[in-house]
């Protein structure tokens, strides 16, 4: 936000069902021209105070937010606290036409990275020919979580890296370790052929079925310079096209042949990986998507 020429006032929340933490008085020392909350549940759990918000309108200083849906609840469950957000930025683009369609001032703007995380990391040679690093979807039954059925598709593969703890329970024969932090990750992507990305919604509810869900580490894995294999779907390949990313269709069978047709062309993946990078350094950053926010927001 001070990268984009604005004085920033940070209040730190203590915990996102703590009342009251943001106060009238906050917002009367402070002047701000903006509210930019974190979560919508800073509304919805009432952390900017009933009064706060009440004064917030009185002034109208515009609340923003930028922000993906929950896959636990149904849009349409929150629309009390939707409607008293005057910008919502939204990380899925299904959400933010849903929104748009209920009358609200709503705008699809994508996740993206931060490069001081996430840079060009490359070993040679490499040590994993495909790797995945996430969790299982915990919130269906097992014979139903796509993730670990699509990686247990791939168990005859010999240099297999699976990262995640509570994927070790739903597979069969594959080794399963943990990870945590920035720099484990960009080290597996540096050391991996193929990047796989499973971008299945964690959910129960039906609302949900057949839709993917963004991950920073469609951002990410590019940002390191390497090849990324995902999901195939129109939100996908407005981002990065064919020449960039390899896709496969939302079956194992998709998933295996574009797993062993990619393993065969190096040269192929070592492009592709190199137009991504640039792609996403010169278009996908956060910077870029505040640039944005805060155009539309002072238009």
């Amino acid at each position: 936000m001070e990268k984009c020429g604005h004085k920033v006032k940070y209040l730190r929340i203590l915990e996102k069902r703590i009342k009251n933490q943001v106060k009238r008085e906050h917002i009367q020392k402070y002047k701000p021209d903006l509210v930019f909350i974190y979560t919508p549940y800073y509304i919805t759990y009432k952390v900017l105070s009933d009064d706060a918000i009440c004064y917030i309108k009185s002034k109208k200083i515009p609340i923003a937010l930028y922000a993906t849906f929950d896959p636990e609840i149904p849009y349409s469950e929150q629309m009390d606290t939707w409607k008293k957000i005057d910008f919502l930025f939204i990380q899925h683009k299904g959400f933010s036409k849903f929104l748009q369609k209920k009358g609200l001032n709503a705008y699809y703007v994508p996740l993206a990275f931060y490069p001081s995380q996430y840079y060009r990391t490359i070993s040679s040679p490499k040590k994993y020919d495909v790797s995945f690093m996430g969790s299982a979807l915990r919130r269906v039954n097992p014979s139903e979580d796509k993730r670990a059925i699509f990686i247990q598709s791939l168990k005859g593969i010999k240099k297999l890296g699976i990262y995640g703890e509570t994927l070790g329970k739903r597979l069969k024969g594959i080794k399963v370790k943990s990870y945590k932090g920035h720099e484990i990750q960009r080290k597996v992507y540096g050391k991996t052929k193929i990047n796989l990305d499973i971008p299945s919604i964690d959910c129960k509810s039906k609302f949900y079925m057949n839709m993917y869900h963004f991950k920073n580490r469609f951002f990410e894995v590019p940002a390191t310079g390497n090849f990324l294999l995902t999901g195939k779907c129109s939100d996908f390949l407005e981002i990065f096209n064919e020449d960039m990313v390899g896709y496969y269709e939302d079956n194992v069978e998709s998933l295996k042949e574009e797993v062993s047709r990619y393993l065969k062309d190096k040269n192929k993946r070592k492009k592709m990986a190199e137009r991504s990078y640039k792609e996403v350094h010169q278009k996908h950053t956060f910077l870029h998507r505040f640039k944005k926010m805060f155009k539309i927001i002072e238009s």
